[in-house]
């Protein structure tokens, strides 16, 4: 007997300056014989800190991964952090700032980002597709956008940072529509964790970050991805 199944992905979700976080729902008809069992493929990708030691984790940092740019799916990006100490929504970007601070040149100014690099940015102020369009633009290999409110369910996190407003929902780096033209990969990492990059790198210690992408196992299911908006008659019924 031929077990085929299919799922069906619907992603709602409405773009503001702050994104907006959209409900996913994942449908799975069965055509014939029993369930099927859970995908192959349990985790897409990966976070990792390589250096310093001390940030190292065993099962790597919880993230989110944009849903427009290029993943190198199966390989990864393994660089040198730095933090832009920016929301980056401004185009003019200025390479010559952040953290960790570098030598300066025979004109008395800080030397550039060194390429390749991985570029951390604060969210807020703008679509996450105008920040990581800026970053790649300015040369950066990946981006790391750092949430800079807490998930309400994170208490520790609420209670740290003594923050009257928390988000409920987890944030969903979005496309605003216009992240066609977007070539490198970017991650969203929780506030609790990016705090503490941030950290070492105003700190003025290096810190290497690995973004790591799994290739989809094959298996005997068909799976499509339906994308769609809050405002499209055929997905009302999904967001009920």
């Amino acid at each position: 007997t031929i077990k085929n199944n299919i799922t069906l992905s619907l992603y709602n979700y409405s773009v503001t300056s702050t994104m907006t976080p959209f409900r996913s729902i994942s449908l799975t008809a069965l055509l014939l014989g029993t369930a099927a069992a859970d995908s192959a493929d349990s985790v897409s990708s990966r976070l990792q800190v390589h250096v310093p030691q001390t940030l190292f984790r065993p099962e790597g940092y919880d993230h989110r991964e944009a849903l427009f740019g290029v993943p190198p799916y199966g390989g990864s990006i393994a660089q040198s952090v730095y933090y832009a100490d920016s929301d980056l929504c401004d185009p003019t970007v200025d390479t010559r700032k952040g953290y960790p601070i570098r030598a300066k040149d025979n004109n008395g100014k800080m030397e550039p980002w060194p390429t390749p690099y991985i570029l951390m940015v604060d969210r807020g102020g703008c679509s996450f597709v105008q920040k990581v369009r800026n970053a790649q633009r300015s040369g950066a290999a990946g981006v790391v956008i750092a949430d800079n409110t807490c998930l309400c369910s994170d208490k520790d996190c609420v209670s740290a940072n003594g923050q009257d407003v928390c988000q409920p929902a987890e944030p969903i780096m979005a496309d605003d529509g216009s992240g066609g033209d977007i070539s490198i990969p970017s991650f969203l990492m929780f506030k609790v964790d990016a705090d503490e990059i941030k950290a070492e790198l105003r700190a003025n210690h290096m810190v290497q970050i690995e973004m790591q992408w799994a290739l989809p196992k094959p298996d005997d299911r068909v799976e499509y991805d339906l994308w769609t908006t809050p405002s499209d008659v055929v997905s009302r019924t999904s967001k009920r």
